[in-house]
C-alpha cells in the first residue's frame, strides 16, 4: 500500500505508530461491538413484540368475549377504546361478528407497517366472532435507539480517555526512554564514548542499550588504535628522510611530506602541493622520462630504483631515485601513483669520485704491464730508426723500416689514449657505439698486465649497437677481468670472455622490470677457473667497500660502480659461482635500434694545398715545433713559429694582419695555450685558432669552443688529420 506524501507519514515515529494502531484497534472494536450490539437488540426487540403481541392478543379475546357474545357494542367500543388510548402498542382494533359484520374497525397509520394478530373467539364450539389488533414497535425502537446513542457517547467519551491514557503511557513508557536512548547515540556519534548509556527496564530497550554500550566500547578502542596507528604514519610521514608523496596520472601532486618540499627547495608541503600542478613541467627535466615511469607503472603495477634528473625549485638539477606503485581501484581502474623518492645528487658525485680512485686503483695495478708494453714498443721504434739510418742508401728497405717505425707509434699513441680514456675524469657523454669494438680495446689493455699463467679465450659474436658511455663500459670490462683475474692470480687458469646477442621476450625468465623493456640484448659473460663464491659472499659483492682481499689490496669499490653503471644503462648483472670452480659474470645491455648505428664515413679526399696564408706557430717543445712547422711549409703556408706564449702575443699584437691563423700548443710555461687564445682574440676578434694537446684536464672541447677556439686536436696529430683541420679553419 502507497501512503499519500505528508508529514504524518513522512516523519513516523514509533509512539505515534503505536497510538495511531492501538486507536485503530479500539475503533474497529467499538464499531463492532455496536454494531453486534444493535443487531442483537434489533432482534430481541423483534422477538419481545412478537410475544408481547401474541399476549395482547390473548387478553384482548378474553376481554371481547362476554360482550360480543352479549352483542354489547357499547362494552366492546369502551374496551376497544381503552386498548387504542391506554398504550402505544396498540395502534388498531378491528371486531366482527359471527355473521362477518364489521362491529368495530379503528386502525391509526399506514397498515403495511403494522404487525397484526387476530384471535377467533368461540363458545360450545361456535364461533361467535373474530377480534384483530395491530400493533406498532415504534416507540420501542425509538427507546432502544435512545438507549443506542447514549451507549455511543459513552464508548466516544471512554475512547478518548483511552487515547489520552495510551499517549500518556507511550509517553512515560516509550518516548521518553527512546528519547534518552537517541541523546545517548547521538553523543556516541559526536565522539563521547565515555559514557555509557543508562539501562531501560524495558528488556527490548535494555538490549539495544547493552549492544550500542558494546559499540561504543569497541568504537573507542579502534579509535585510539586508529589514533595511535595515525600518530606512528605521521611521525613516519613528516619525519622520513626521503620524500612521500602522492600524485595523480597527469601529474598533480595530492600529498606531500616535508622532506619532499625541502628537496625540490619549496618552503612547505603546501607550497609544493601548490606549485606542482604539473610535474612532469615543474619537476622533471625530461618529461618523456616521466612517461616512461607512468608506463612502466601500467604495465606492471610498480617500479623500484628509478633514476632521473629533476629541477629544483631554485634552480640547477637534481638526480633522485624514486620507488613507486600504481594505485588501482576494486574494479582496476588506475586511481593514483604514490611513492618515495630519495635525493641522490651528492651520493652520485660521490660515486663519481669513487669510480675515479677505482680507476686509479686499477691504473696502479696494469702500470707494470703498461710499462713493459710500452718499452717494448720503443725497443721496435729505436730499432727501425737504427736500422734506417744503417740503410739509408736501400731506399726500399730504408721505407720499410721507416713504415715499421710509424707502425710503432701508432701502437704507442692508441696505448697512451686508451690510458687516457681509462683514467680521465668526465662526465657521462653517451652515444651509441659497436659495444664489441669496446671489448677489444680492454682486452688488448688487459693482456699486457695479466700474467703469462692466466690464459685469455675470446668469443666475440655481438654485432650489437648499445647507448652508453665508451669510458665507463671499458672500466667495466676492466673490472670484471679484474677481479677475475685476482681470483686466479695464486693458482692461475682461464679467463674467458664472450659477447653475443640475446633477444629477450616479455613473460622470459631471463625478463627484469629493472631492464629497459623486451627486445635484443648485447650480453657479455666474463668467466674464470678461480676459487668462486660462498652464497654469502655473492650476496654482497655489489655493496660498497665490501672486498675479499687483504687491507692495502683493494678499495672493494670496483663491483659496485659495475652495478651502477650498467643500472644507468638500464641493464642487469647476473652473477653464478661455485667454490673451487670459477665464477661467470652476465652483463645484459639494452641493444638500441640499426638505424642509430654509426654510418661508415665515406672516402675522404686529399687537402688542399696552402696558398701561403700565414700561420703563427707556439709550442715550447723544439722538435714538435720543428716537425709541424716542416709539415705546414711543405703544405704551402707561411709559418712564424714561437717557443714561448708572450713571444706569440707581443707579434701578433705588433702586426695583426700578418696572421691568419693561430696553433697553439695548451700546457705551456708560464701561459696555457687557452690563455693564449684568450689575448689573442683579444687582439684580434675571430681570429682562427687551432689548439693542440697530449693531454690536459683543465679544458675539454665543450670550454674550447666557449672560448672561442676552432678545433681541439689531440697529439700525436696525423699530419693528413692536422693539415684537414687547417683547411677547414682557414674556410
Amino acid at each position: 500500500m502507497t501512503f499519500p506524501s505528508s508529514t504524518f507519514f513522512t516523519r513516523r515515529s514509533i509512539a505515534r505508530d503505536l497510538g495511531f494502531g492501538l486507536t485503530c484497534i479500539v475503533i474497529v472494536m467499538t464499531l463492532v461491538l455496536s454494531l453486534s450490539y444493535q443487531v442483537l437488540s434489533s432482534r430481541k426487540l423483534a422477538r419481545d413484540v412478537e410475544i408481547k403481541a401474541n399476549q395482547v392478543i390473548n387478553e384482548a379475546g378474553e376481554m371481547f368475549f362476554l360482550p360480543l357474545y352479549n352483542f354489547d357494542n357499547q362494552t366492546l367500543n369502551h374496551i376497544a377504546r381503552v386498548y387504542l388510548d391506554g398504550t402505544d402498542f396498540v395502534q388498531g382494533v378491528t371486531i366482527k361478528n359471527e355473521y362477518g359484520d364489521v362491529l368495530i374497525d379503528e386502525i391509526n397509520g399506514p397498515i403495511t407497517k403494522l404487525i397484526r394478530r387476530q384471535k377467533v373467539l368461540k363458545a360450545k364450539g361456535r364461533e361467535i366472532g373474530t377480534v384483530t389488533l395491530y400493533f406498532s414497535d415504534q416507540k420501542l425502537r425509538s427507546r432502544q435507539q435512545e438507549t443506542i446513542t447514549t451507549g455511543f457517547i459513552i464508548i466516544i467519551v471512554l475512547l478518548l480517555v483511552i487515547l489520552v491514557a495510551i499517549d500518556l503511557f507511550m509517553h512515560i513508557w516509550l518516548t521518553k526512554p527512546l528519547q534518552i536512548l537517541t541523546q545517548g547515540i547521538r553523543r556516541i556519534a559526536a565522539g563521547d564514548y565515555t559514557q555509557p548509556l543508562p539501562p531501560a527496564p524495558q528488556l527490548e530497550l535494555n538490549a539495544i542499550i547493552e549492544e550500542v554500550n558494546a559499540m561504543a566500547g569497541r568504537i573507542a578502542v579502534q579509535k585510539k588504535q586508529l589514533e595511535d596507528s595515525e600518530k606512528r604514519y605521521r611521525s613516519i610521514f613528516e619525519g622520513s628522510m626521503e620524500g612521500i608523496f602522492q600524485e595523480t596520472l597527469e601529474g598533480k601532486i595530492l600529498t606531500a611530506n616535508p622532506a619532499m618540499a625541502e628537496i625540490f627547495g619549496y618552503s612547505s608541503p603546501e607550497e609544493c602541493i601548490a606549485c606542482c600542478t604539473d610535474t612532469g613541467q615543474a619537476l622533471w627535466v625530461d618529461s618523456g622520462q616521466r612517461r616512461h615511469l607512468v608506463d612502466a607503472l601500467k604495465k606492471y603495477g610498480f617500479v623500484t630504483n628509478f633514476h632521473a634528473e629533476m629541477r629544483h625549485k631554485k634552480g640547477g638539477n637534481l638526480t633522485i631515485t624514486l620507488t613507486a606503485r600504481l594505485v588501482r581501484d576494486n574494479d582496476g581502474n588506475a586511481q593514483y601513483i604514490e611513492g618515495m623518492l630519495s635525493d641522490i645528487t651528492r651520493a652520485q658525485q660521490m660515486e663519481d669520485d669513487l669510480r675515479q680512485a677505482q680507476k686509479m686503483e686499477a691504473i696502479g695495478t696494469l702500470a707494470g704491464g703498461i710499462a713493459h708494453d710500452f718499452n717494448n714498443i720503443l725497443s721496435a721504434m729505436f730499432g727501425y730508426i737504427e736500422l734506417a739510418q744503417m740503410r739509408i742508401n736501400d731506399e726500399a728497405k730504408l721505407k720499410k723500416y721507416l713504415a715499421d717505425s710509424l707502425t710503432a707509434t701508432r701502437r704507442a699513441r692508441d696505448l697512451v689514449r686508451q690510458i687516457l680514456t681509462f683514467s680521465r675524469k668526465a662526465d657521462q657523454q653517451k652515444k651509441p657505439f659497436p659495444l664489441a669494438v669496446i671489448v677489444k680495446e680492454a682486452c688488448k689493455l688487459l693482456r699486457s698486465s695479466i700474467p703469462a699463467t692466466i690464459e685469455i679465450t675470446m668469443d666475440l659474436q655481438s654485432q650489437a649497437v648499445v647507448f652508453a658511455d665508451p669510458t665507463q663500459i671499458h672500466q667495466v670490462v676492466m673490472n670484471l677481468c679484474t677481479n677475475s683475474y685476482q681470483a686466479m692470480e695464486k693458482t692461475g687458469g682461464t679467463l674467458s670472455i664472450r659477447l653475443f646477442d640475446l633477444e629477450i621476450k616479455d613473460g622470459d625468465d631471463l625478463y627484469d622490470p629493472e631492464l629497459s623493456g623486451p627486445g635484443m640484448y648485447a650480453v657479455l659473460e666474463v668467466t674464470d677457473t678461480g676459487c668462486g663464491m660462498d652464497e654469502a659472499t655473492r650476496d654482497k659483492i655489489f655493496e660498497p667497500y665490501f672486498t675479499t682481499r687483504s687491507r692495502n689490496h683493494g678499495t672493494g669499490l670496483g663491483l659496485a660502480l659495475v652495478h651502477g653503471i650498467i643500472s644507468n644503462c638500464k641493464g642487469k648483472i647476473e652473477v653464478s659461482s661455485t667454490i673451487d670452480s670459477g665464477t661467470t659474470f652476465r652483463i645484459f645491455i639494452p641493444a638500441i635500434d640499426r638505424q642509430t648505428r654509426p654510418q661508415t664515413l665515406a672516402t675522404i679526399p686529399p687537402v688542399p694545398r696552402g696558398e701561403g696564408q700565414i700561420i703563427m706557430l707556439v709550442d715550447d717543445e723544439d722538435p714538435v715545433r720543428e716537425v709541424m712547422k716542416t709539415f705546414l711549409e711543405d703544405s704551402g703556408y707561411t709559418v712564424l713559429s714561437f717557443g714561448r706564449g708572450r713571444d706569440i702575443l707581443d707579434a701578433l699584437k705588433a702586426n695583426p694582419d700578418r696572421c691568419d691563423l693561430l696553433i697553439t700548443d695548451m700546457a705551456m710555461p708560464k701561459m696555457t695555450g687557452a690563455e693564449i687564445a684568450r689575448e689573442a682574440l683579444l687582439i684580434k676578434p675571430g681570429l682562427p685558432i687551432i689548439l693542440c694537446t697530449g693531454y690536459s684536464a683543465a679544458l675539454n672541447r665543450q670550454q674550447a669552443l666557449e672560448i672561442g677556439i676552432h678545433s681541439v686536436l689531440q697529439k700525436p696529430v696525423q699530419r693528413t688529420r692536422f693539415l684537414r683541420a687547417i683547411y677547414q679553419a682557414l674556410g
